[in-house]
Protein backbone atom coordinates (compact mmCIF):
# COMPACT_ATOMS: atom_id res chain seq x y z
CA UNK A 1 0.00 0.00 0.00
CA UNK A 2 2.84 2.64 1.00
CA UNK A 3 4.19 1.92 -2.95
CA UNK A 4 1.07 2.89 -4.20
CA UNK A 5 1.07 5.76 -2.17
CA UNK A 6 4.31 6.63 -3.13
CA UNK A 7 3.98 5.78 -6.56
CA UNK A 8 0.77 8.29 -6.85
CA UNK A 9 2.81 11.19 -4.93
CA UNK A 10 5.65 11.38 -7.44
CA UNK A 11 2.71 12.31 -10.43
CA UNK A 12 1.80 15.07 -8.32
CA UNK A 13 5.55 16.27 -7.44
CA UNK A 14 6.03 16.46 -10.96
CA UNK A 15 2.78 18.46 -11.99
CA UNK A 16 3.46 20.94 -8.92
CA UNK A 17 7.22 21.10 -10.01
CA UNK A 18 6.06 21.89 -13.63
CA UNK A 19 3.46 24.38 -12.43
CA UNK A 20 5.74 26.83 -10.39
CA UNK A 21 8.65 26.67 -13.27
CA UNK A 22 9.15 30.02 -14.50
CA UNK A 23 7.87 30.97 -17.88
CA UNK A 24 9.95 32.44 -20.10
CA UNK A 25 10.53 35.92 -20.03
CA UNK A 26 8.34 38.25 -22.46
CA UNK A 27 9.81 38.48 -26.03
CA UNK A 28 11.62 42.29 -25.67
CA UNK A 29 10.12 44.59 -27.65
CA UNK A 30 12.42 45.75 -30.46
CA UNK A 31 12.41 49.03 -31.59
CA UNK A 32 12.78 49.89 -35.86
CA UNK A 33 15.75 51.56 -35.91
CA UNK A 34 14.21 54.15 -38.12
CA UNK A 35 12.63 55.66 -35.27
CA UNK A 36 14.56 57.90 -33.27
CA UNK A 37 12.61 59.43 -30.44
CA UNK A 38 15.95 61.72 -29.41
CA UNK A 39 15.47 63.10 -32.93
CA UNK A 40 17.91 62.87 -36.17
CA UNK A 41 21.09 65.45 -36.27
CA UNK A 42 21.72 67.97 -38.64
CA UNK A 43 21.52 66.50 -42.14
CA UNK A 44 24.13 69.46 -43.83
CA UNK A 45 25.96 70.50 -45.81
CA UNK A 46 27.48 73.05 -44.06
CA UNK A 47 24.13 75.16 -41.93
CA UNK A 48 21.54 73.47 -43.39
CA UNK A 49 19.49 71.44 -41.10
CA UNK A 50 17.53 69.21 -43.17
CA UNK A 51 16.32 68.29 -47.07
CA UNK A 52 12.56 68.83 -45.93
CA UNK A 53 12.31 64.98 -45.15
CA UNK A 54 12.22 66.29 -41.48
CA UNK A 55 11.84 69.70 -39.37
CA UNK A 56 14.75 71.06 -37.22
CA UNK A 57 13.44 71.73 -33.61
CA UNK A 58 15.10 75.05 -32.75
CA UNK A 59 14.32 74.03 -29.19
CA UNK A 60 15.73 70.41 -28.83
CA UNK A 61 18.47 70.86 -31.28
CA UNK A 62 17.44 67.92 -33.70
CA UNK A 63 15.43 67.03 -36.83
CA UNK A 64 11.77 65.61 -35.79
CA UNK A 65 8.85 64.12 -37.79
CA UNK A 66 5.73 66.63 -37.30
CA UNK A 67 4.18 64.77 -34.46
CA UNK A 68 6.79 66.10 -32.33
CA UNK A 69 5.62 69.42 -32.68
CA UNK A 70 1.76 68.79 -32.17
CA UNK A 71 2.36 68.62 -28.39
CA UNK A 72 4.05 71.30 -26.16
CA UNK A 73 4.96 73.19 -29.21
CA UNK A 74 3.68 77.18 -29.58
CA UNK A 75 5.40 78.35 -32.70
CA UNK A 76 6.10 78.47 -36.61
CA UNK A 77 7.57 75.89 -39.08
CA UNK A 78 9.03 77.86 -41.84
CA UNK A 79 10.88 76.84 -44.64
CA UNK A 80 14.39 78.56 -45.16
CA UNK A 81 15.95 77.95 -48.31
CA UNK A 82 19.55 78.02 -46.99
CA UNK A 83 18.76 76.01 -44.18
CA UNK A 84 15.36 73.55 -44.64
CA UNK A 85 12.06 73.17 -42.51
CA UNK A 86 13.11 74.64 -38.88
CA UNK A 87 10.99 75.09 -36.35
CA UNK A 88 10.83 78.52 -34.41
CA UNK A 89 9.59 79.16 -31.35
CA UNK A 90 7.27 81.73 -30.93
CA UNK A 91 8.62 84.11 -28.00
CA UNK A 92 12.19 83.44 -29.35
CA UNK A 93 15.06 86.57 -28.51
CA UNK A 94 18.17 84.77 -30.02
CA UNK A 95 19.03 82.28 -32.29
CA UNK A 96 19.91 82.23 -36.10
CA UNK A 97 17.82 84.35 -38.82
CA UNK A 98 16.64 82.65 -41.42
CA UNK A 99 16.77 85.33 -44.30
CA UNK A 100 15.74 83.22 -46.98
CA UNK A 101 12.43 82.35 -45.03
CA UNK A 102 9.45 81.93 -46.94
CA UNK A 103 6.78 84.06 -45.69
CA UNK A 104 4.13 80.88 -45.97
CA UNK A 105 4.34 79.42 -42.52
CA UNK A 106 2.86 76.77 -40.31
CA UNK A 107 1.47 78.31 -36.48
CA UNK A 108 1.41 76.10 -33.62
CA UNK A 109 -1.28 77.88 -31.33
CA UNK A 110 -0.77 75.22 -28.75
CA UNK A 111 -4.25 73.70 -30.03
CA UNK A 112 -4.01 73.56 -33.87
CA UNK A 113 -1.82 73.67 -36.85
CA UNK A 114 -3.00 77.05 -38.57
CA UNK A 115 -1.47 77.80 -41.95
CA UNK A 116 -0.16 81.62 -42.04
CA UNK A 117 1.25 84.46 -43.33
CA UNK A 118 4.54 86.64 -41.93
CA UNK A 119 6.34 89.01 -43.64
CA UNK A 120 4.44 92.36 -45.18
CA UNK A 121 1.05 90.71 -45.44
CA UNK A 122 1.15 89.22 -41.91
CA UNK A 123 -2.05 87.26 -40.65
CA UNK A 124 -4.42 83.98 -40.93
CA UNK A 125 -5.66 82.63 -44.01
CA UNK A 126 -9.25 83.02 -43.98
CA UNK A 127 -10.39 82.85 -47.45
CA UNK A 128 -11.79 79.33 -46.19
CA UNK A 129 -14.41 80.98 -44.20
CA UNK A 130 -15.62 80.24 -40.87
CA UNK A 131 -17.62 77.11 -39.66
CA UNK A 132 -18.50 75.60 -36.68
CA UNK A 133 -16.98 72.07 -37.99
CA UNK A 134 -13.30 73.59 -37.31
CA UNK A 135 -14.20 73.09 -33.98
CA UNK A 136 -13.30 76.46 -32.22
CA UNK A 137 -15.33 79.87 -31.76
CA UNK A 138 -15.10 82.82 -34.27
CA UNK A 139 -12.67 84.70 -31.94
CA UNK A 140 -10.00 81.60 -32.43
CA UNK A 141 -10.75 82.37 -36.33
CA UNK A 142 -10.42 85.72 -36.38
CA UNK A 143 -6.96 85.17 -34.53
CA UNK A 144 -5.74 81.72 -36.36
CA UNK A 145 -7.77 81.51 -39.57
CA UNK A 146 -8.36 77.85 -40.24
CA UNK A 147 -6.69 75.33 -39.25
CA UNK A 148 -5.40 71.71 -40.71
CA UNK A 149 -7.36 68.61 -40.30
CA UNK A 150 -5.99 66.62 -38.04
CA UNK A 151 -6.05 63.61 -40.62
CA UNK A 152 -3.97 65.72 -43.16
CA UNK A 153 -1.32 67.69 -40.87
CA UNK A 154 1.78 65.86 -43.21
CA UNK A 155 0.21 66.30 -46.93
CA UNK A 156 -1.44 69.86 -46.55
CA UNK A 157 1.35 70.73 -44.14
CA UNK A 158 4.35 70.10 -46.09
CA UNK A 159 2.18 71.06 -49.32
CA UNK A 160 1.51 74.50 -48.18
CA UNK A 161 4.93 75.08 -46.90
CA UNK A 162 6.40 74.30 -50.15
CA UNK A 163 3.92 74.91 -52.50
CA UNK A 164 5.21 77.11 -55.84
CA UNK A 165 2.02 79.42 -54.98
CA UNK A 166 1.15 78.96 -51.47
CA UNK A 167 -1.54 82.02 -52.10
CA UNK A 168 -3.10 79.64 -54.72
CA UNK A 169 -3.04 76.52 -52.41
CA UNK A 170 -6.07 74.56 -52.64
CA UNK A 171 -7.19 73.64 -48.67
CA UNK A 172 -9.35 70.28 -48.72
CA UNK A 173 -8.25 69.29 -51.81
CA UNK A 174 -8.72 65.66 -51.52
CA UNK A 175 -6.96 64.69 -55.09
CA UNK A 176 -4.11 66.90 -53.70
CA UNK A 177 -3.90 65.62 -50.78
CA UNK A 178 -4.17 61.94 -52.39
CA UNK A 179 -1.02 62.78 -54.21
CA UNK A 180 0.69 64.08 -51.49
CA UNK A 181 0.16 60.80 -49.50
CA UNK A 182 3.82 58.94 -48.96
CA UNK A 183 6.03 62.52 -49.28
CA UNK A 184 6.20 64.63 -46.57
CA UNK A 185 7.82 64.62 -43.54
CA UNK A 186 7.76 61.28 -43.19
CA UNK A 187 8.22 58.79 -39.91
CA UNK A 188 10.14 56.38 -41.50
CA UNK A 189 14.08 57.45 -42.61
CA UNK A 190 16.23 54.39 -43.95
CA UNK A 191 18.40 53.45 -40.89
CA UNK A 192 22.17 54.23 -41.11
CA UNK A 193 22.96 51.32 -37.87
CA UNK A 194 23.34 47.87 -39.94
CA UNK A 195 22.02 45.33 -37.67
CA UNK A 196 23.88 41.85 -37.08
CA UNK A 197 21.89 38.88 -38.03
CA UNK A 198 20.63 36.69 -34.97
CA UNK A 199 22.84 34.29 -34.21
CA UNK A 200 22.34 30.44 -35.24
CA UNK A 201 21.64 27.63 -32.56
Amino acid sequence: MARRGHAFLLPLALLAACAEAPSPPPAASVEPAVVRREGMPRGGPGDRYNSCERVWCLVHDANFDLDHFTRDHSGWILHDDGHGDVFVPRHRTSGPEFREARHNVLLFCGQHVHPYWLGGRRGPVTRTGYNVALGYPRAHFRSYGTRLPPSRLNEQGWGFLHASAPREYRFGDLTTAGEMAGSGWQKAIASRISSSPPESR
